[in-house]
């Protein structure tokens, strides 16, 4: 391995270890998972992943910012229109669920501010989850906390007068 490649492994290192799902992975660990990440540029308003679409991928946010949406129904309001999950920085992942396991897209991710992800596709993930199961576990650490946040969020949305049907 020459000096730029051995220096560019040693920036992804870093910035995993930076991010909310490895940091808690030695760092001697994570050279496994830099390895295998490849590098992606996008600009403000391109499409990462589209809603209905495939994706068998992991990706950090490196540096910039992407905004995770869904359309219409009546989850946004019952209008069709866009419903805007969140808004993601540096240091956070999206699709860790693809990853894990194969299926349509439920959300669109799109760039807010241009940014540059780590990419880690599914079947290498899995093979350094294997190899390390921190990874897996810091994985299972995001499921929660998001399972949570959409738990109080469906409370709150029952606690409308709307969904019981009563005006106040």
């Amino acid at each position: 391995m020459d000096m730029k490649s051995s220096y560019a492994l040693l920036d992804r290192v870093l910035v995993l270890k930076k991010s909310a799902i490895f940091a808690n992975v030695p760092t001697g660990d994570l050279r496994s998972v830099a390895a295998i990440a490849s590098e992606l540029r996008f600009r403000q308003g391109e499409s990462i992943l589209s809603e209905n679409g495939i994706n068998d991928s992991l990706y950090l946010i490196r540096s910039g910012s992407v905004r995770v949406t869904r359309s219409g129904g009546s989850s946004s309001g019952g209008g069709g229109g866009i419903a805007g999950f969140a808004t993601l920085g540096p240091g956070e992942c999206f699709g860790e669920m693809a990853a894990i396991e194969e299926e349509v897209c439920a959300v669109s991710v799109n760039v807010v501010q241009e940014c540059v992800v780590l990419r880690v596709g599914k079947e290498d993930l899995r093979n350094v989850m294997r190899e390390n199961p921190g990874i897996g576990m810091e994985l299972l650490r995001i499921f929660v906390r998001r399972l949570r946040a959409a738990n109080r969020r469906i409370e709150e949305l029952l606690e409308m007068p709307e969904a019981t049907g009563y005006a106040i």
